[in-house]
């Protein structure tokens, strides 16, 4: 039985025992809970329907007793002369009911009945037939006529309708004021004033009452016979016996009583209205049993659901506390048993199994220390200390297979030193040693941290230099990113070379040759990749030693020229070789020259005009950017003086600065020297980046650039549309200008997607109030095309050719103060 098994076995039972006490006593309160819900709503439904029923009763009380005491019915009452009475007050009399009757719409009819019974005065609204006019006899006047209170009410069913209704009875006692004193004289009956009110009201309200699901209010009069019901067809249906007296036996009371009715078991309660009727209200048994079991159906999700998230918990609590420290110390203990001597455990707590794992560790680093000194016995060189041929084969293995994954490129150097067989030969195996050892320390010394791949077991260089044995040393590359890089290398060993070997009172000035292959490009295994630069090496020997090799003859041309490129270019910073021409920027709207772009050029004395896009990358790469783009600067903005000077222009200077300006240069510091020295104002200067100049730079950098901005340097982005810029990034640069790519207007107006993506920079540029200026303008139809679409300068060969300065000078002076529509067009 597992770890887990053995204590969820002992620790579950007494969790849940407890768990299911607590259910019961919570189920058990719950169940109390919803009886005494159900009574207290029962309570209050039927407490509603009582005080509505009291409020029309009263109501109806206070009326009739208006009613009654109004001074026409009075006067009707005294009035004995038949014809006074009938012809003259009995229409009055029946206007005044009719009125009454449109007041309260519950009234039925209104009768005035004579002491004897007879029906002298009947009003009714609705059409209902009068079934005696003599009630004399019936019940409800007998009852009536020995009444000796002020009103009387009774419930029960109206003759002409023969529905539930209540009459109200107020007797009309009066002093005829002609044949007796008023003050002596004593009160007679005159009659009674009837008010008879539909009970429709108590109807709805017994209708409309819902307690719990099933359960219902019904009124009985006092033979216990269903007068009220929201079941229609129980309607004059009569209670049992046996419940009717059960009832009448218990009275009135908030409390539940239990009963069956029409088979099935009852909770009931009642309210008497008035002495006729008796409100009941029923609740089906069955009903409350269903809630008890919902409740007891929760009160076991809820168990199991505590039970469930408490096994989880315990589980947890035991992988995190007990398995995982035991799983930790199990894997440490096969980690050692296959080999790795130095294995992480990572306990910190402090009882038994952090002070286990620590005595782990502990075994682990003594173990691992004598693996040290046995495996640097087997895999280094013991006159050099560096890594033999076994070692260099394993840890090439490890970066070719890193290469791959990755996708990358890595590079292997084949070293041998020059005539080593002659120092041997000539001054003993004891110098030539001498002479091993301080070339594996200068080689250890020329590389750089980025030259080393860092394996798990070791953090120095001694992983990518070895020696293979004699004379023969192998230098391993990781991630390069092509030839030029593992020419570097080669070319700062072949430098430090230069410099003599001082062993003892010997100076020897010893070469060596260094061939080189690339993965995977000359080969995709270990020994391919060494024997192709043991080859290279050789063909290095064979062009005349101390030099360096590629295996591929393309790549060592590629190699040769990129180097070679790059040190013709250090020279013609230093000769001035470098120079800028000059293109105008020409407003589309007036045809006026209002900027002239700054395009550098480098005039080889062997190859004539280099282009920009072959020399840029490789100063870039160099670092030789730096100073070519402060000069570039300085001497725009001193041109730009000289032709203000001269009165040619007032136009505006352009300048392309490069990503690695923004970063590793203080920009805002020279722009602010150059506008100083050269008496410029800063609307005057222009500088110019592209898209991807801009997704490399950092948020200070974007930060330089708004203070340049704000000072009113323009910053314009250059080729908009070629690079990967977002319009999200597009609002948060400082930028006031946008630059239309060529290859964008060469043929916008043969490609329907080139014209879009024009009208889309332009409508963008309006929208972020931006300037914007389209570059390649060759045809007059380009250029009206641009300027309809508001484009505000154009620049092109339509209007003028990067030149020289002394041309440039003499294009200004032709053009001075001349504005030509664009249209027109000039070269």
């Amino acid at each position: 039985m597992r770890l887990h098994a053995k204590v969820l076995l002992v620790v579950v039972p007494l969790a849940v025992i407890p768990l299911l006490i607590l259910g019961w006593l919570a189920y058990d309160q719950l169940r109390s809970t919803a009886i005494e819900r159900s009574s207290s709503q029962m309570t209050t439904i039927m407490a509603q329907v009582v005080r509505s029923f009291q409020v029309h009763q009263d109501v109806a009380k206070a009326n009739a007793k208006l009613f009654a005491d109004a001074s026409l019915m009075r006067a009707y009452a005294l009035t004995e002369d038949e014809e006074e009475r009938y012809v003259l007050m009995l229409p009055s009399l029946l206007k005044l009911f009719s009125s009454y009757l449109r007041a309260y719409p519950d009234y039925t009819e209104i009768r005035f009945l004579l002491p004897d019974g007879y029906e002298d005065a009947r009003a009714t609204l609705v059409p209902l037939p009068n079934a005696t006019e003599e009630e004399g006899d019936t019940p409800f006047f007998q009852e009536l006529s020995g009444f000796k209170g002020e009103t009387y009410v009774q419930v029960t069913p109206v003759p002409d309708s023969h529905s539930m209704s209540l009459q109200v009875a107020r007797p009309i006692r009066l002093i005829d004021l002609t044949t007796q004193d008023p003050l002596n004289g004593t009160p007679a009956l005159r009659g009674y004033l009837v008010v008879t009110m539909g009970l429709g009201f108590l109807q709805d309200q017994v209708s409309a009452s819902r307690i719990g699901e099933n359960g219902h209010t019904l009124v009985v009069d006092k033979t216990g016979r269903i007068v009220f019901h929201r079941d229609s067809s129980r309607l004059g249906q009569e209670l049992p016996s046996p419940l009717l007296n059960k009832i009448f036996s218990i009275g009135t009371g908030e409390q539940l009583i239990p009963a069956s009715f029409q088979n099935e078991d009852i909770l009931l309660a009642t309210r008497r209205l008035n002495e006729d009727l008796l409100l009941i209200g029923v609740l089906p048994e069955e009903e409350l049993l269903a809630e008890s079991q919902r409740l007891g159906d929760i009160v076991v999700w809820i168990i199991c659901s505590t039970v469930f998230l408490m096994v989880v918990a315990l589980l947890m609590a035991m992988n995190f506390l007990m398995v995982r420290p035991l799983r930790q110390l199990m894997g440490a203990i096969r980690e050692i048993s296959h080999g790795n001597l130095a294995p992480k455990i990572a306990l910190s707590t402090k009882d038994e199994f952090g002070l286990l794992g620590l005595s782990f560790q502990e075994m682990a680093g003594n173990l691992e220390k004598s693996r040290i000194k046995i495996e640097r016995l087997a895999y280094h060189d013991s006159l050099t200390g560096l890594p033999n041929r076994f070692r260099a084969h394993e840890n090439l293995r490890h970066m070719i297979a890193l290469a791959s994954r990755e996708s990358s490129k890595m590079a292997v150097l084949f070293l041998d030193l020059d005539n080593f067989k002659r120092v041997n030969d000539t001054l003993g195996h004891q110098v030539g040693d001498e002479l091993l050892k301080e070339m594996a320390n200068r080689l250890t010394s020329v590389l750089r941290a980025e030259d080393v791949v860092q394996l798990e077991h070791s953090e120095n260089t001694d992983d990518i230099l070895a020696r293979l044995g004699g004379d023969e040393f192998i230098i391993l590359l990781p991630r390069v990113k092509g030839s030029p890089d593992a020419a570097k290398v080669a070319l700062r060993i072949l430098e430090i070379m230069t410099v003599p070997f001082q062993l003892g009172e010997n100076e020897i000035y010893s070469g060596s040759s260094i061939g080189i292959s690339l993965f995977p490009d000359d080969g995709t295994d270990v020994d391919d990749l060494i024997k192709r630069a043991d080859a290279a090496m050789y063909q290095a020997k064979e062009q005349g030693r101390n030099n360096f090799q590629f295996y591929s003859a393309s790549y060592n041309r590629a190699a040769f020229e990129h180097i070679s490129l790059e040190g013709r270019l250090r020279r013609a910073i230093e000769n001035d070789e470098l120079e800028l021409y000059y293109q105008p920027l020409i407003q589309a709207r007036t045809g006026k020259i209002v900027g002239l772009e700054a395009l550098l050029r480098w005039n080889d004395p062997l190859e004539g005009i280099i282009p920009p896009d072959k020399f840029i990358p490789i100063a870039e790469d160099s670092g030789l950017i730096l100073p070519i783009g402060e000069w570039v600067l300085r001497e725009a903005g001193y041109q730009l003086s000289v032709w203000q000077a001269a009165g040619f222009t007032d136009a505006c200077v352009s300048v392309n600065v490069s990503a690695i300006q923004l970063q590793r240069q203080n920009l805002g510091a020279i722009v602010s020297k150059v506008l100083k020295d050269n008496g410029l104002k800063p609307a005057q200067l222009e500088l110019e980046i592209t898209e991807t100049a801009l997704m490399k730079i950092k948020s200070e950098v974007i930060s330089d650039l708004d203070a340049m901005r704000q000072k009113g340097v323009t910053i314009s982005l250059d080729d908009f549309g070629t690079g990967y810029s977002s319009l999200s990034l597009l609002q948060e640069l400082p930028i006031g200008k946008l630059k239309i790519d060529k290859s964008f207007v060469r043929d916008m107006l043969v490609d329907p997607k080139d014209a879009a993506l024009v009208s889309a920079v332009l409508f963008i540029a309006k929208s972020l109030g931006l300037r914007s200026t389209a570059e390649g303008v060759e045809t007059p139809e380009q250029a009206a095309h641009l300027a309809g679409e508001g484009c505000d300068q154009l620049q092109g060969y339509l209007f003028c050719r990067p030149l020289p300065v002394a041309d440039m000078t003499r294009f200004l002076k032709s053009r001075k103060a001349i504005g030509l529509p664009v249209s027109e067009g000039y070269r």
